[in-house]
């Protein structure tokens, strides 16, 4: 044969090339493996998961408000008759308890007035006693009755001249914390002229109005949680104190009264604060807020069946309490539901709790 051409051998009958045959053997394993997989991915696995028990409370609703505190207690000093300072004892800021004396005016005219009041006081005492121990026969009733009527005379006297001295003396009608003044030793105090704010900061009252629609839900002693419009952060607990009788016409809204005690002085009257009242609705189920999947058709969480799958609840949201949901839900008390692990699951997935 010449250079260049092809020789062709003949296969004898019978016979496979190796090539070949390695090739569908591959072909086939190939295959086999990726129908395994396929079924190992299609076949149910039993999922761990952490599981609560539904409870029933009442749905809570918050109605938020603004309003202004004061102090439990406040007035402005004055006096009720004019004078001298005398002294000056206290300072701004001061805490005064009640009856403290805080202003003295000069009452040397009211002293002397006093002493004469209990000297003709004393005369007339004495004047009855002699009678009374001297006979009816001695002495006429009508002597011993003006006696009597003189002792009492000097008696309404010097009451008289006592309260007169006592007004020169101003004094807290209250424990608190007493203002800022501009009175000094020497100055002249008309009546009526103030002479300091005194303020009971022991608790603040805060005023605030609720609307019409939540007014009758409103009662005495529900809670009440206030925070100061500077400090959003910092939440004072109190409870509500009184309730308005009516609702305003004009605003549609009904006055209520709140109390935050401030055993610490924190809290000055004139703040502005944010305050919100809970108001209790009808129980619905309360879940944990990782127990809530969500999907095209809206929020649902996983049932445990008595054989230990898992079954789908649509459920609606009615409010949140921090990481708790209340819901909508076909849900009675005591039945088990996913808390963790519910992402991946599958309706009629067999669990196994956590811990089991």
């Amino acid at each position: 044969m010449s250079s260049g051409s092809v020789r062709f051998h003949r296969l004898q009958p019978g016979t496979v090339s190796l090539g070949l045959a390695s090739a569908a053997i591959l072909s086939l394993l190939v295959t086999s493996d990726a129908d395994a997989q396929r079924a190992r991915r299609s076949a149910p696995t039993e999922a761990i998961v952490s599981v609560y028990d539904v409870k029933t409370e009442p749905v809570s609703e918050r109605v938020a408000a603004v309003g202004s505190g004061r102090a439990l207690a406040q007035v402005t000093l004055t006096t009720r008759v004019a004078g001298v300072i005398s002294d000056v004892l206290f300072k701004g800021g001061d805490r005064v308890e009640k009856d403290q004396v805080l202003v003295k005016l000069a009452s040397e005219p009211e002293a002397i007035a006093v002493e004469t009041a209990e000297a003709q006081r004393s005369q007339a005492f004495d004047q009855v006693q002699r009678y009374n121990q001297l006979n009816e026969a001695a002495v006429s009733r009508v002597v011993r009755a003006e006696a009597e009527t003189a002792l009492k005379v000097a008696d309404a006297a010097l009451r008289r001249a006592r309260e007169e001295l006592e007004r020169m003396t101003i004094k807290a009608p209250f424990a608190g914390i007493i203002g800022l003044t501009n009175l000094q030793v020497g100055d002249y105090l008309a009546v009526g002229n103030p002479i300091a704010p005194l303020d009971d900061r022991s608790t603040i009252i805060i005023e605030f109005t609720v609307p019409e629609a939540v007014a009758p839900q409103i009662k005495t002693d529900m809670p009440v949680r206030a925070s100061l419009a500077a400090r959003p952060g910092e939440i004072f607990n109190g409870k509500v104190a009184s309730v308005g009788t009516r609702i305003d016409p004009v605003t549609r809204t009904l006055s209520v009264r709140g109390e935050i005690p401030n055993p610490d002085l924190k809290l000055i009257p004139g703040s502005t604060f944010s305050v919100s009242v809970q108001l209790s609705g009808e129980k619905s189920p309360v879940v944990p807020g990782l127990a809530i999947q969500w999907d095209r058709a809206g929020a649902y969480v996983w049932r445990l069946t008595d054989d230990s799958t898992v079954e789908r609840v649509d459920a609606a949201i009615l409010a949140r309490d921090g990481d708790r949901v209340f819901i909508d839900a076909a849900l009675q008390p005591g039945e088990k539901i996913v808390n963790e692990g519910g992402g991946l699951l599958t309706a009629g997935q067999k669990v196994k709790q956590l811990g089991s």
